[in-house]
């Protein structure tokens, strides 16, 4: 157990897919020089992204960690240069039985267990267990959001939905000249509640493309574009430990 103040535990949760969530998740732990608890079990996620292939590990250190519960050892995080550090996901994950309370129990007891200063949790799109844990456990909930019309409609049933909870909205591939409509029905969500609004990540297609890489945040020698886009991330870093306090 550390002797220093547990870590802010930041959970990165979405209604749907394809919003830019694992992309921000893997940013934010960088920038943060957190640990990133991959709860997404999806091949196209951030444990793929960092370069672990799970299907070849021969145990699964995330869903060991969580069944031997708060109490039990805590996962050990993998660590490379210019990227965050990593609890990899498992395709186990989608079939495992894990209740919504232990899994918030687990995250506290890690993130008092770890010495890094946050622990960020990409989650899987969606209501699953594993996801509800996560936010249970949250101490700020990130929800990036899309400026488009189904896009708002998910955003608008998740600030619904934890109304109880800290959240920051992320505008994400956000268009050079952003809809006027959406940036005022995300202003009007902002002042309903305790809702904070980070600057916007802007629309960098080229990042998808992207797959094993070191995070723009950390990457030595960046290009004039990357320069741009770990600005943005950086500022959504700033923002997010101001709203932890």
């Amino acid at each position: 157990m550390s002797d220093t103040t547990p870590a802010r535990i930041i959970t990165v949760a979405a209604a749907k897919g394809g919003v830019g969530k694992t992309t921000l998740a893997y940013e934010l732990a960088a920038a943060l020089s957190g640990v990133l608890v991959d709860l997404d079990w999806d091949a196209g996620g951030a444990t793929r992204m960092w370069g672990h292939d799970p299907t070849r590990a021969a145990r699964v250190p995330l869903l060991d960690a969580l069944e031997r519960g708060p109490e039990g050892r805590p996962p050990r995080p993998k660590r490379r240069a210019n990227q965050p550090a990593l609890v990899p996901a498992h395709p186990d994950l989608s079939a495992s039985r894990i209740d919504a309370d232990l899994v918030g129990d687990c995250l506290r007891a890690w993130a008092a267990a770890f010495e890094d200063p946050y622990l960020v949790v990409d989650t899987h799109p969606g209501a699953n267990p594993l996801t509800d844990g996560a936010i249970q456990g949250a101490d700020l909930v990130v929800v990036p959001v899309v400026l488009g019309a189904r896009e708002m409609d998910a955003l608008e049933a998740i600030v619904a939905d934890y109304r109880d909870y800290r959240l920051l909205l992320v505008p994400t591939m956000v268009p050079a000249v952003p809809p006027r409509r959406f940036v005022e029905r995300l202003a009007g969500l902002a002042e309903a509640g305790r809702i904070t609004v980070a600057p916007p990540v802007s629309e960098h297609r080229w990042i998808r493309r992207r797959l094993r890489r070191a995070a723009l945040v950390t990457q030595p020698n960046p290009g004039v574009r990357v320069r741009a886009a770990a600005a943005e991330f950086r500022a959504v870093a700033d923002t997010v430990e101001v709203a932890c306090g």
